[in-house]
């Protein structure tokens, strides 16, 4: 899980790169639920925006499912990052 997370944030920060100051993942296990906290901080605005996503720990029986649910997870974390900078966007103008 740890190589796809590392390899997915690599990717994301190099895509985002002129947008994003700062990006950061964390993945905790607790109470049978696998965490993904993340964070990030805009270039424009400097605003550190935090997120929790929650999946059951038994969601993924293989490395496959496990790497499929994290893929997910990311795409989820860009429509994010996504709907800061548009909401930047149009702050600014």
């Amino acid at each position: 899980m740890k190589a796809t997370v590392d390899r997915l944030s690599a990717e994301l920060t190099s895509r985002y790169v002129l947008y994003l100051e700062t990006f950061l993942v964390d993945l905790w296990s607790e109470a049978g639920q696998i965490e993904f906290r993340f964070g990030f901080t805009l270039r424009s605005d400097h605003q550190l925006r935090q997120f929790t996503l929650k999946v059951p720990a038994l969601a993924g029986d293989t490395d496959g499912e496990r790497d499929l649910i994290i893929v997910i997870i990311f795409e989820q974390i860009e429509d994010m990052i996504d709907e800061a900078i548009a909401e930047r966007r149009v702050t600014v103008n």
